[in-house]
Parts: C-alpha cells; structure tokens; sequence
C-alpha cells in the first residue's frame, strides 16, 4: 500500500502516518508543521474534512519527492474551535523549534495569535477563516490566506447582479447575515460597493447565529420584494430555513451565498427549494469538469476516500488544504533554492513573490495580492428531488478590490 492510500486507509481522527523520526529515516529533515483543527465539538464536521484534506495532499506531495528531498510532516491537534486551546497549541509546537508552518482554524485564531507572532516567533501562518482585514499585512505580517476575503466574496455577487440586470431600473438586493463578527464582517464594502453599481439595497436583515424563528425575516424579504438575496455569515444553520420559508411567502427572488453557504454537499441537503442558488467559492469544486495535475489529484484523493461515496463534487475546505500545502511547497522550495532560512520573513516574501504560478486545475493562475489569492468563481446549484449538479454561472476571475 502506498503511503498516499495508507493515510486514506487510516481514517480521519488519525496523524499524519508519516512521522518525524520516520521522515528522517526515510528522506531528508523532515519540514515540520503544526495545524489546529476543531476535530470534536459543533465544527468536527468541518475540521476532519480539512484533516483529511491535508493528510492526502502531504502524502502526495512526499510521495513525489517532498520539498529536495525533504517530507512535509504535519502534527494536528484538535482545539475545538475554541481560541485558548489554538494558542496554546501553537506556542507549545514554536517552542519545541524548527517549525516552519503553522495553521490556525479560523480568523479570531489568527488575531489572538499575530501580534506576538510578529513580534517573537516570526513563523509563517495561515488558516481557514476569510476575514476582510486579513489584507492589512502589517497586522498579519506572516500570515497569507489560500483564497478572498468574505468583501471580496460580496463584491463578485453584486458584480454578478451587475453584469445580468436588465433595463435600466436598479437591482434590489436583500442581504440576510448572522450577528457575528463573521457575519457583519462585510457589511460596509456590501453598502460601498452596491452604491458603487447603482444597486439598490432593499433590506439588511441580521439574525441570531442559531435558534432562530424564522418568520419574521421571511415577512421581511416579502416586504421588500428584491430580486437578489445573499445569505452570508452562516455555516449550514439557519438560512435554508429562511429560505424554504420565504419561498412558501411567495418571495420570487433569486438566492445566493457566499462560500460558506455553499458547499456542494450543503446546497445538496437543502434540497429541491435550494434549486437555481448561486453560491461564490474560491476554488473549482466540480472536480470532474476541470483537467490539471494537482486537481488530478484532489480527485483522486476523493475517489479513494474510504466509507465515503464519490460525487464529483469537492468541499471547500478539503480543496482548500489541498491548496495550501502546494502553495507551501513551492515558497519552500523556492525559499531553500535561495539559501535562504525558513522564517516567516522569507517565506511570505517567496509567497508574496508569486506570480501567475500554475494551480494546475484548482484555482486557475495564482497571484497573491496583499498576502491573499483573489479568484473566486460562482456556481449555480440545480437540485431536485432525485438529482443534483452544479455549473458554472462565471468564468474564475480575480476579485481584488
């Protein structure tokens, strides 16, 4: 068995099969990374998907030879979405020495963490989270994010509405989002931006996280009659309810969503009242449509993913980690072809330096902006009772502001 399909084989709550005495024995110093996931608790769903995504994209990448010769190994450790746990985490593994990589679950992860990162550790981070200040690279000085920002993510929908509306009326476009700082995060770049394209903002709806009645917001959206609604600000809680039930009100509008609204396997278990959303990702998910070594590969992975059924569809979050560590591959290598050391200040430098690299069928040409990558493409979900497909209603494109 190969080491790629040994790492499928060994589940998702399982390390990295390749340890870092092993890695030695094996090949060359191991290059040593550490990744904090929610693997128990609300978001387990969310961090084994992402576990395993890392698990075969490094198994892949080590089986083509690492970085010259030497293995990419990752220690996981589970900090249940919880900030204390993921900051703990990261010290105890910077302490230890030699980490070149660290990885965080999400955006508040990432605040609680880089200031003293700059300051002392000075080691390459990223994580899950598409926070629109991640972009402040002073702030987050060592921290590059795989994808957009949630205002880019907003920005490419209104373009969308832009690009299709008919006549010369303005659109009206309801935006319905949770009271989280996730949630509001895009709130002034949705206002600027709409103003911007003379669309026309019919109704800001903000509701609770979870337990939610969703009957008032369905009256809401009635009211207002827009021709676009945009969940934002949700994982798979409580906008399909919103929906389903503004439905039922007779709203007639067309739905959309930003990218954590729109996994495929989310949009799917919606079911047939989700048919005709529009949901923008950063990376192409319909892995049976797109030819490219790496997105081969991610493919493949899927294929050989044991207890779960092949749909041709990727989640966000596997491909995302896929991503990732090939981005980490090549500012590595790139980095220790310099002779250079592996510290925060070369390697988002080699990351920074970027440009047009070939992701090889996952996200088109790669050019960091502001230590984010700014494509995203929109896909249209069609759900029935008895099937499911997804195509795309745009071209991948940049959505850099």
């Amino acid at each position: 068995m190969t080491l790629f399909k040994s790492i499928l084989a060994g589940g998702l709550m399982g390390l990295s099969a390749l340890t870092p005495a092993k890695a030695e024995e094996a090949q060359g110093e191991p290059l040593k990374f550490s990744i904090a996931l929610p693997l128990s608790g609300p978001l387990a769903f969310s961090g084994q998907v992402q576990q395993a995504g890392w698990q075969t994209a490094l198994a892949w990448i080590n089986e083509q030879g690492g970085v010259d010769g030497r293995p990419m190994v990752a220690d996981f450790y589970d900090d249940e979405y919880k900030v204390d746990l993921g900051v703990a985490g990261f010290k105890k593994a910077a302490s230890a020495g030699d980490l070149v990589f660290a990885a965080g679950d999400g955006t508040p992860f990432v605040r609680a963490i880089s200031p003293e990162n700059n300051d002392t550790y000075r080691i390459l981070m990223s994580a899950t989270g598409f926070a629109s200040d991640l972009v402040e690279t002073d702030k987050y000085a060592y921290h590059f994010l795989p994808g957009p920002t949630y205002s880019d993510m907003i920005g490419a929908l209104l373009n969308y509405i832009d690009d299709n509306k008919s006549g010369d009326a303005a659109p009206k476009v309801a935006l319905v989002y949770s009271a989280t700082e996730f949630g509001r995060d895009p709130l002034e770049h949705f206002r600027s931006h709409a103003a911007e394209l003379n669309i026309d903002i019919v109704l800001e709806e903000e509701t609770k996280w979870s337990g939610v009645d969703v009957t008032s917001s369905a009256i809401k959206l009635r009211n207002a009659a827009p021709d676009y609604v945009i969940f934002h600000g949700y994982a798979g809680n409580v906008w399909p309810e919103i929906l389903k039930t503004a439905k039922d009100y007779g709203v007639q509008a067309k739905f959309m969503g930003t990218a954590y609204n729109s996994d495929p396997e989310m949009v799917k278990s919606v079911g047939e009242y989700v048919d005709g959303y529009l949901g923008v990702v950063p990376y192409m998910l319909n892995v049976d449509a797109v030819e490219g070594e790496y997105l081969n590969a991610v493919r493949t992975s899927l294929q050989s993913w044991e207890g779960k059924p092949y749909s041709g569809y990727a989640n966000m979050g596997y491909v995302q980690s896929w991503l990732t560590a090939l981005v980490l591959r090549e500012a590595i290598g790139s980095t220790l072809d310099a002779g250079k050391d592996l510290n925060g200040p070369n390697l988002i430098g080699a990351i920074n330096d970027l440009k047009d690299w070939d992701s090889k069928g996952i996200v088109g040409d790669v050019t960091f902006v502001n230590q984010r990558l700014p494509k995203a493409i929109i896909y249209k979900y069609n759900v029935s009772a008895d099937s499911f497909s997804m195509e795309p209603a745009t071209d991948l494109v940049t959505v850099a502001e």
